[in-house]
């Protein structure tokens, strides 16, 4: 059985690998769109506005794993 230490850094590894998930999959949609737009170069310019993703900060990380981790400390009171 894993110590609360580990389950820590596990739920944290497992939202950073949610969020680089999320971020690869915009990157794809951002690309194919760019890549529709290619001969525009205005269209070009607000597709890369509109779709380019902003990359997560270590915040968003924390939040996400905080997420996670109620699902950990839950005892099925709610």
């Amino acid at each position: 059985m894993s110590n609360p230490y580990q389950i820590r850094t596990d739920i944290l590894a497992m939202s950073k690998e949610m969020l680089d998930k999320a971020y690869e999959t915009q990157m794809k949609v951002a690309d194919t769109v760019m890549d529709q737009c290619k001969e525009n170069a205005e269209q070009a310019l607000e597709a890369w506005e509109r779709y380019i993703p902003k990359m997560y900060t270590p915040e968003e990380v924390k939040a996400q794993a905080e997420k996670l981790y109620e699902f950990v400390i839950d005892k099925g009171e709610k």
